[in-house]
């Protein structure tokens, strides 16, 4: 025979040995533990293409905001997503563990690529952060940017004529 679910306070009281004055400490204890306010803060992650000299670099800009502060152990990490017609000579990106337990400002992280399209590039972003006095929490998000407008050429190219 299979009993019904008890209510979480009966099952307290059951576990207390039927005294209500042991539930009732259990009740405030567990209200207590979603009662903390979580602090103003979070953490912004952005990512646009830049084209120089050198070629076309997707990049990534991390920033706490408020209470959120990025942790310096793992750091952030930004991995390219790869696809067709699209090469990432350089690999993933991490930022370097600077002295301390926080990254005390933005981190901006550059990947250079080369595209035969005008398709947006993609990168997973993966980090953590503390909200100041209350939790750690490990953030991950996809940024995606365009290229310019037609196709990013590389390599050596004789006059007139592009080598894509």
């Amino acid at each position: 025979m299979r009993l019904p679910p008890l209510p979480l306070a009966a099952l307290a009281v059951l576990l207390a040995g039927g005294q209500a004055g042991a539930a009732d400490d259990l009740a405030g204890l567990l209200k207590g533990l979603g009662g903390a306010k979580r602090p103003d803060g979070d953490v912004t992650v952005t990512g646009w293409v830049e084209t120089g000299a050198r070629g076309a670099d997707l990049v990534v800009h991390v920033e706490p905001r408020g209470a959120a502060k990025l942790v310096a152990e793992p750091g952030v990490t930004v991995t390219p997503l790869p696809r067709d017609g699209l090469t990432w000579p350089g690999g993933p990106a991490a930022t370097d563990a600077p002295e301390g337990s926080y990254i005390t400002h933005p981190v901006e992280l550059r990947l250079p690529f080369h595209s035969r399209d005008a398709q947006p590039v993609e990168a997973r972003v993966d980090y953590a952060y503390c909200l100041t006095g209350y939790q750690c929490l490990f953030g991950e998000t996809t940024v995606s940017a365009a290229p310019p407008a037609g196709p990013a050429c590389t390599g050596h190219a004789e006059p007139g004529k592009a080598t894509c």
